[in-house]
């Protein structure tokens, strides 16, 4: 005879030796953080992998800085990646520092010492970057857009020889310290 109060309801009647539905296991909260833990390793070792790739494809600058016969020091600025080939920069009047000429620096690390002159400045976080030099009292700086001398910018151009004569302006001297206004 159907319960009272289950008719009252209107709730379905079992038999006392029907089978009751199935009750669902409580997830494992440990398969599910591995899970978890696995994805997010091989998300970070991946994203890793790319990014390390994305930082060194296109290659480092690439620096030759030499003589000329008659002593007159001058650099070669390379650059396969973006076609940039034989771009020389010459310092007619100056005297030759390099004992044993030539010289090819590749600006791969940050700090990257060049064969005369001093390193201003170099991004190398992604290659080719940015790399200022100061030279016989001349700025250099090798950007992805062009060549800035002496804070004047010119557009790439393979075979390009530019003269930088002692009688140009000087660049601004580096400020020693931040200024306090107090």
């Amino acid at each position: 005879m159907p319960d009272a109060t289950a008719a009252s309801l209107d709730l379905p009647a079992f038999a006392p030796d029907a089978p009751r539905p199935m009750q669902k296991q409580p997830d494992n909260i440990l398969k599910h953080v591995a899970l978890v833990g696995v994805i997010a390793v091989v998300g970070y070792f991946s994203l890793y992998a790319l990014d390390s790739h994305l930082r060194v494809r296109k290659g480092p600058w690439e620096v030759t800085f030499a003589a000329e016969t008659n002593g007159t020091p001058f650099l070669v600025v390379n650059h396969p990646a973006f076609g940039i080939r034989e771009v020389k920069v010459r310092f007619p009047g100056e005297a030759n520092p390099l004992t044993n000429a030539p010289v090819t620096v590749r600006f791969t690390q940050p700090n990257t010492k060049p064969a005369f002159g001093e390193l201003r400045f170099q991004d190398a976080t992604y290659l080719p970057g940015t790399v200022t030099l100061l030279a016989f009292n001349h700025e250099i700086e090798l950007i992805q857009r062009g060549l800035a001398l002496d804070r004047q910018e010119r557009a790439w151009q393979p075979g390009l020889t530019v003269d930088l004569a002692p009688t140009n302006q000087a660049p601004p001297a580096r400020p020693l310290g931040r200024k306090r206004n107090y």
